[in-house]
């Protein structure tokens, strides 16, 4: 069925990179497990994107850690221990978080975990996007 008066088909779930997980006002101060909310249909993902927004707070120092496939950083690191959260200084301000070799070629089926091995030394909430493709 194509969509109306275009000729075109639908995009489906599968096959399109879009939002997979978001984690709302991850407290950056925290070093115990955060899970992220699964927003697509489907059951497998490979991951291509993991993006910070700042949403309250100021960066103030380390602010170190990675994304899991397990809880306790436990399982594939999809972004490693070292990622620094650190450009998340203010108002409009994000950081898009370097992959790590895994990530984008294993497929995955586990909710992510935000886990930070050195909290940020003030109040800072952020707004945490995992992006990718959903393979099912």
């Amino acid at each position: 069925m194509s969509v109306k008066g275009t000729g075109l088909l639908p995009l489906t779930a599968s096959n399109i990179q879009q939002t997979l997980f978001i984690l709302r006002s991850a407290n950056m101060t925290l070093t115990t497990d955060q899970a992220f909310t699964k927003v697509f249909p489907g059951t497998k993902y490979v991951v291509y994107n993991v993006v910070g927004v700042r949403v309250t707070g100021a960066f103030g120092t380390a602010c170190l850690g990675g994304v899991y496939d397990a809880a306790s950083k436990g399982g594939n690191a999809l972004v490693a221990a070292t990622q620094t959260w650190a450009s998340m200084t203010g108002a409009n301000t994000c950081t898009e978080a370097s992959l790590a070799a895994i990530a984008n070629t294993t497929v995955e089926t586990a909710t992510p975990f935000l886990s930070l091995t050195t909290g940020n030394t003030g109040a800072l909430t952020a707004d945490i996007f995992i992006s990718g493709v959903c393979v099912d």
